[in-house]
């Protein structure tokens, strides 16, 4: 808008919106303090994570003292796996990890069954079944699973309504079957005091 003398006036905002009381600030801090501490948890994950990986291709060792896992488990992503060598059928491994404080492994992502893949040779059952041969097959919490991430190989023939991993692919199989599993917790905060 311009004014007689020929001035324009500009009215110019900053990215920081307008505060009009000490609780609007208050609360507008609190939020930046949560996104500022969720991006340095982040951070912190895959720096761990990646000290996790160097020491294994170095020494073998296993993991690093930064994670977040018990001893014995591996931490990648959100989540702590347990890959145990017990000869169980799926009910009992599902009791298993439950005991464990934990579930039957649940692919939600292309990158968590390229790590499965990378991880073990060994068939070891999932967290996904069916009530019978014509239900729709589920995870344990009771999703379905994304096609876009697998596809059950085989054919499920009746009766067959557990299902175990392979060499990076899901098969249909009796449930009284006896394999190998792997669980699944929610992995704690990184040990930020140990990353160095």
């Amino acid at each position: 808008m311009q004014d007689e003398d020929g001035y324009v006036t500009l009215n110019i905002k900053g990215r920081k919106p307008a505060l009009t009381s000490a609780a609007t600030e208050r609360n507008y801090l609190q939020v930046e303090n949560k996104n500022f501490s969720g991006t340095l948890h982040r951070l912190a994950q895959q720096f761990c994570q990646y000290l996790i990986k160097q020491s294994e291709q170095k020494s073998g060792a296993k993991g690093h003292k930064c994670s977040p896992c018990d001893r014995n488990w591996r931490y990648y992503g959100d989540s702590c796996y347990g890959f145990f060598r017990h000869n169980l059928t799926w009910e009992e491994s599902k009791q298993y990890c439950v005991n464990m404080n934990a579930t039957l492994l649940k692919i939600t992502s292309q990158k968590v069954l390229e790590y499965m893949k990378s991880r073990t040779g060994f068939i070891r059952w999932v967290g996904l079944s069916r009530k019978n041969t014509n239900e729709v097959w589920r995870w344990e919490d009771g999703s379905v699973p994304s096609k876009d991430v697998f596809e059950l190989s085989g054919n499920g023939g009746d009766n067959m309504n557990c299902a175990y991993f392979y060499n990076g692919k899901i098969y249909p199989t009796f449930c009284n079957d006896k394999h190998y599993l792997m669980c699944e917790r929610k992995a704690g905060l990184t040990k930020v005091d140990t990353l160095l």
